[in-house]
C-alpha cells in the first residue's frame, strides 16, 4: 500500500535545492553542525498505538526532524500549526540547512485525511534565504495550485491493514509503528522511501523514513503540543 506524506515530498525538494548548487553559508553550517553533535538519543518510550488514525491537529503543536541527504549533509525540518483560520490550519514549514533557512506557511483546509480531493490550499507565504517574503492568494495562487496541492496531499494518512514495527529515533522508542512504502512526487521529482508513523506524533505521525530510490534519511528528533510559534506575520 502507498501512504505518501508531506515529509518525504519537502526532502525531496531539499535534494533538489542542494543539487542546484548554491554557496555553503558557513555560519548555517557551524550552527547545523553544533546542533547534530549535541543530539543524543532519548529516553521516552512509546506504547504500540490501539487506533489506525491520527492525532488531531491543534494549534501549538510542532515537529522537528533531522535530514542527512544524498551527499550526507544535514538538516532541520521543523513543522509547526501556527494559526487556525475559518475551518483552516496555518501550516509552517521552516528549513534550516547548510545554505540557510527557508520558511513555507500554508493554509490548509484538511477535510477529510484520508481523502486528498477533500483537502485544499487556501493561502501561501514564503521567505527566501535572504528573507524575502512572496505571499500567494487569489489568481497567483490558483495558477500555482497543482503545485501546492501535490505538497498537501502528503498530509494524508491512512494506516488501516498497514504491518507494524518498532523504530528507534532521537526522540525515543515508538512501539509498533505503522510501516509502509511513501511515494511523493513534486514537478519533475519522485521519490520513493520505507516510512515508520506513530499516532503519538502530531501533525503527520512520521517517525522515520528511509529513501529507496534517493540516499536520504529523515528522523525524529523533538516534538511537543504547544509552544509553536510563528517565522512569518
Amino acid at each position: 500500500m502507498t501512504k505518501p506524506f508531506f515529509h518525504i515530498a519537502v526532502g525531496v525538494l531539499a535534494l533538489a535545492a542542494t543539487a542546484c548548487g548554491p554557496s555553503i553559508d558557513p555560519a548555517a553550517k557551524a550552527d547545523i553542525d553544533r546542533r547534530v553533535a549535541t543530539l543524543a538519543p532519548g529516553g521516552q518510550t512509546f506504547t504500540a498505538p490501539a487506533i489506525f488514525a491520527p492525532r488531531p491537529m491543534v494549534v501549538g503543536q510542532w515537529t522537528t526532524h533531522k535530514l542527512v541527504n544524498d551527499k550526507g549533509q544535514p538538516s532541520f525540518m521543523t513543522y509547526k500549526i501556527v494559526g487556525e483560520e475559518a475551518g483552516a490550519f496555518w501550516i509552517e514549514v521552516l528549513r534550516e540547512d547548510y545554505f540557510g533557512k527557508t520558511v513555507t506557511k500554508m493554509l490548509l483546509f484538511m477535510g477529510d485525511r484520508m481523502n486528498p480531493a477533500t483537502m485544499e490550499v487556501r493561502a501561501v507565504k514564503m521567505k527566501d534565504k535572504q528573507g524575502r517574503v512572496s505571499e500567494f492568494t487569489g489568481p497567483m495562487l490558483q495558477l500555482m495550485k497543482s503545485m501546492w496541492q501535490g505538497s498537501v496531499n502528503m498530509l494524508v494518512v491512512a494506516w488501516q491493514g498497514l504491518p507494524q514495527e518498532d523504530a528507534d529515533v532521537v526522540a525515543g522508542r515508538f512501539s509498533g509503528c505503522f510501516k509502509a512504502r511513501t511515494d511523493a512526487s513534486f514537478g519533475p521529482w519522485h521519490s520513493a522511501a520505507t516510512s515508520w508513523a506513530h499516532p503519538a506524533v502530531p501533525i503527520s505521525g512520521l517517525v522515520r523514513s528511509q529513501g529507496i530510490d534517493h540516499p536520504y534519511t529523515m528522523e525524529l528528533v523533538a516534538f511537543g503540543d504547544s509552544g509553536a510559534t510563528s517565522e512569518l506575520p
